[in-house]
């Protein structure tokens, strides 16, 4: 299906369900209302963001899969991934597809292992993409096509080769990937539904609007931890010994790049979420953001330096304090606390 059809079906299926849920009276209050606002401002229109930039490096790489070509079309689907990413709910979570999508942190060396596994097999599953499907994670998604594109191990390799074949089958994936998850979020009965009709005589999922809200809530804090633990905290490691090579996405340069895109989601979810205008968050959040911008280390590779490591302390420990204003800001008014998450402890 061509994408822009793919994207006026997911809108029109949107526009559907919004007036479904508009007239069902089953939200009537200001968790319902949040949801509605973080569902239709920023999950939905981030998921068929993903989408497009995905399908969009899927053509790049059947036009031209080599990777000084790739480059650009990779970053576009790599932040588009940071807009949605946090979002590790429902059709990203069913099937691990987050983890398929963005297997990371990769503690054992998998990905080039695997890689190098098939190129030296010349395995066949490139040809397939149902028997790509059922590869491993470690050789599907966006740090799989990082090792291809940026790796001097993965990268020298020529149009036509099986290297080529492997890097469009990866990007392959990701776009059916893709769009079954914008799908799931977007059609009629899909999860966008699934939330804004939280607590309705028919929903089995979210048995309350307060279940809905506190699953968003939840996910909005887990993505803010999750920047300050693990892209931060991971290249941190401790003072005696910085692990700089442990920073997510440093091959290609993102590590910082991805901890600001993660940081600008959560500042579009926080303005959707918050019933009232979230004045501190969005000072801590801009503060950080601030920072982030001048610290001009892409890799975080400042951590081996005194001085570049008490920054990038500085930019987590604000991380971790827009959390806590984001229980006085959110959780407070709406009545909510953070629950438990899958991803928690990764």
């Amino acid at each position: 299906m061509m994408m822009t059809s793919f994207v006026r079906i997911t809108l029109k299926s949107l526009a559907a369900s919004v007036v479904l849920f508009a007239g069902s009276g089953a939200y009537a209050g200001p968790q319902a209302d949040a949801v509605v606002r973080v569902v239709t401002q920023h999950a939905v229109p981030a998921v068929l963001n993903f989408s497009t930039h995905i399908n969009a490096l899927e053509d790049s790489a059947k036009s031209d899969c080599t990777a000084g070509a790739l480059v650009p079309a990779y970053n576009a689907g790599f932040d588009a991934w940071m807009g949605l990413q946090h979002l590790n709910i429902g059709p990203v979570e069913a099937d691990a597809r987050g983890l398929t999508i963005a297997f990371w942190p990769d503690k054992k060396g998998m990905i080039p292992k695997t890689l190098s596994a098939l190129i030296a097999d010349q395995d066949a599953a490139v040809s397939n993409a149902d028997e790509f499907a059922h590869v491993s994670i470690a050789a599907r998604g966006l740090f799989a096509l990082e090792y291809m594109l940026f790796d001097d191990s993965f990268n020298a390799y020529d149009q036509g080769s099986y290297s080529c074949e492997l890097v469009q089958a990866i990007t392959h994936d990701l776009a059916q990937t893709a769009d079954h998850i914008a799908g799931e979020w977007t059609r009629e009965d899909g999860f966008a539904a699934t939330l804004t009709t939280a607590g309705a005589v028919d929903n089995q999922r979210y048995l309350s609007e307060t279940e809905a809200a506190q699953a968003l809530y939840t996910m909005l804090l887990t993505g803010l931890e999750n920047s300050a633990e693990q892209r931060i905290g991971r290249p941190l490691g401790s003072f005696e010994k910085p692990r700089p090579k442990r920073a997510e996405a440093y091959r290609s340069g993102r590590s910082a790049r991805n901890v600001m895109l993660s940081v600008q989601a959560a500042r579009e979810f926080v303005v959707a979420m918050a019933p009232e205008v979230p004045t501190h968050t969005l000072e801590i959040l801009d503060e950080v953001l601030a920072k982030l911008q001048d610290l001009d280390d892409p890799t975080f590779a400042s951590v081996d330096d005194p001085m570049g490591r008490l920054k990038i302390e500085i930019i987590a420990q604000r991380i971790e304090a827009a959390t806590e204003s984001i229980a006085n800001d959110i959780g407070a008014p709406l009545g909510i606390s953070a629950g438990f998450n899958a991803s928690d402890g990764d």
